[in-house]
């Protein structure tokens, strides 16, 4: 029963980072600021689009260890911790898509399933490569 505590725990994390406190201009208010000082001359084009992909890394990396959690708590297959995964990401998008200051995102929804599935793969490849080494 404790197994199922990180995944849950997880989810809810997923859902406070969903929230209108960690929205697109908040987060420039406090990154924008940080990239400015690490990339002195980077342009603002290139400034927003690092501040991009550093959230969109985000939910790679939200997601990515939500689906090893559901795996982890299921056992073998990818088929219901992807599954569940990807609920939570419709969720999540949906949720955002009513929260002042955010906006809900089928790309979001793709990337955050494409994460999982990424996830769910290499944890399949190296089981399946440590059984050939055994």
């Amino acid at each position: 029963m404790l197994r199922l505590l990180p995944p849950l725990c997880w989810t809810g994390l997923i859902a406070y980072f969903g929230g209108g406190q960690w929205g697109g201009a908040h987060t420039a208010e406090w990154l924008g600021p940080l990239l400015r000082a690490l990339l002195p001359a980077a342009s603002p084009e290139a400034l927003a689009a690092a501040h991009l992909l550093i959230r969109k890394a985000g939910h790679v990396i939200e997601y990515a260890v939500l689906a090893g959690l559901w795996r982890r708590y299921l056992g073998g297959g990818a088929w219901a911790p992807l599954g569940l995964a990807v609920l939570t990401a419709s969720l999540d998008e949906l949720r955002q898509s009513f929260t002042p200051g955010r906006v809900g995102s089928l790309v979001d929804v793709l990337l955050d399933g494409a994460a999982a599935a990424a996830a769910l793969g290499l944890i399949a490849l190296r089981a399946r490569l440590r059984g050939a080494t055994s």
